[in-house]
């Protein structure tokens, strides 16, 4: 949080525009680096050494193949986008994106062991160096080499502490017996997890191209607001649950409930802070980024329904390859591919919000497709899902009660930004309290939700 609050006010929009038209090429080729062979082993109750070598071996031929290919694109994705410094920052990045390939498969096997607390230490350390290396060049440069110096750090950073902490070594690379059946999986995985990064991403990729870096700088520190969290809440619970489920899955019972588990409490986050991100988004951008940023305030705005999304289902990719059903995922990824292209193309003659507006409706209806899908057979029905997500609605409407009283107040008194913001973030969140307090569902939840996080039992 203090990196996208700080540096902002000393890198412009437009380079931050740069530096996500080549992060978009390096996310792509992020999807083919173990070809979905990680997914595929970890599913599995246990993992041979046998098995965890060939992967090592076979990620890093893959991370160097394809740094061949991103140094060979750098040229055609500058002209995609007509701005040839995007070349220069793609092979400068690239010694980020080497590192971390090789280290990829020492971190899969800390989160299979369910190291989690070392996990944490070592991007926490990340963090900060990254930030710390963003900070100290944006003071010097004021441009997008701030952002590649915080990259290239971080990841070589995170790839050596990786590797030390992890104390796994591999073996001599050789074949291994029995890895048609893996590359399978991996494929159906693959292809999904290939069409799902380019649906993501389509916004991204059209802004750039037909709107220019600015727009993009705008969009990409919204989409950065908007994913805290992501990143800050789902991501870390989210990583736990493939390792978690595939142990599991000889106890169908066990397995449902801990995943409903895990929806209920990521629900009673992440709702009401969608519907608080509505509201916030304006005001409290222009107030901590600056007037320059006042469109990425109206574009997280617009990207506001994406912060329930992850709530919705964002570990239901989890029980498809806990439960084998990798070709299910591949067409649902061409599926949400054609849903999420398309809606981006009908919106972008209208502008950057559109666009985003656009981005935000589908991914929801995509959301719920999945979960649909996922709940047609297997332990979690998509009655199950609901259910779980009941909980947090109160929570929610309260927090929209509270947010437009605070917005309407701060209308009328015609408050200034900081006092539009506090009206609208106190008023939703007292609101959202007070219903979520008188409705049994939700006491409920956040019970849950509090001995969760202590670590404690929850008492029925």
């Amino acid at each position: 949080m203090v990196s996208i609050v700080t540096i902002p006010h000393l890198v412009p929009p437009r380079e931050y525009g740069l530096a996500t038209m080549s992060t978009v090429v390096f996310g792509l080729a992020e999807m083919f680096r173990d070809f979905g062979l990680t997914s595929a082993l970890l599913r599995k109750g246990e993992v041979r050494p046998e098995e965890a070598t060939f992967l090592f071996w076979f990620n890093c031929a893959m991370t160097l193949g394809l740094a061949a290919l991103l140094a060979l694109a750098a040229p055609l994705t500058a002209m995609y986008f007509r701005e040839p410094l995007v070349a220069a920052v793609m092979l400068v990045s690239l010694v980020g994106f080497v590192a971390d390939g090789l280290a990829l498969q020492h971190r899969s096997l800390m989160g299979r062991d369910l190291r989690f607390q070392a996990l944490a230490s070592i991007d926490s350390g990340v963090t900060l160096v990254q930030f710390v290396a963003t900070f100290a060049m944006a003071l010097v440069t004021h441009d997008v080499w701030a952002i590649v110096a915080g990259f290239v750090a971080s990841k070589l950073l995170g790839a050596g502490l990786t590797v030390v902490v992890s104390r796994w070594r591999p073996g001599p690379p050789r074949w291994l017996p029995g890895a048609r059946s893996l590359f399978a999986f991996g494929a159906n995985l693959s292809i999904y997890t290939v069409s799902v990064f380019v649906s993501l991403n389509i916004a991204s990729v059209l802004i750039g191209r037909y709107f220019g870096p600015r727009d993009l700088g705008q969009f990409n520190r919204a989409s950065a607001l908007q994913v805290l969290p992501l990143h800050n809440i789902v991501s870390p619970l989210a990583e736990a649950t493939l390792p978690v489920l595939a142990r599991l899955r000889p106890r169908p019972d066990l397995y449902r409930r801990t995943y409903l588990d895990l929806v209920r409490n990521l629900n009673m986050v992440v709702l009401p802070a969608a519907v608080l991100a509505f509201f916030a988004a304006r005001p409290v951008v222009t107030l901590v980024l600056g007037p320059r940023w006042a469109e990425a305030g109206q574009l997280l705005q617009a990207l506001a329904p994406l912060v329930a999304a992850p709530g919705l289902g964002y570990a239901a990719n989890d029980l498809f390859i806990t439960q084998d059903r990798s070709a299910e995922l591949r067409t649902l990824g061409f599926l949400e591919l054609a849903i999420r292209v398309g809606g981006a193309l009908a919106a972008l003659p209208f502008g950057v919000v559109w666009v985003a507006a656009s981005y935000s409706a589908t991914t929801i209806v995509v959301v719920l497709v999945r979960i649909a899908v996922a709940g047609r057979t297997g332990p979690v029905t998509f009655k199950d899902h609901l259910a779980a997500i009941a909980p947090a609605v109160p929570l929610a409407l309260g927090v929209l009660l509270g947010c437009g009283a605070g917005a309407l107040a701060a209308g009328r008194l015609a408050l200034p930004l900081a006092g539009a913001a506090a009206a609208i973030c106190l008023g939703g969140l007292a609101a959202g309290g007070l219903l979520g307090a008188a409705t049994a569902s939700s006491r409920r939840g956040l019970a849950e939700l509090a001995a969760t996080v202590r670590g404690q039992p929850v008492e029925d």
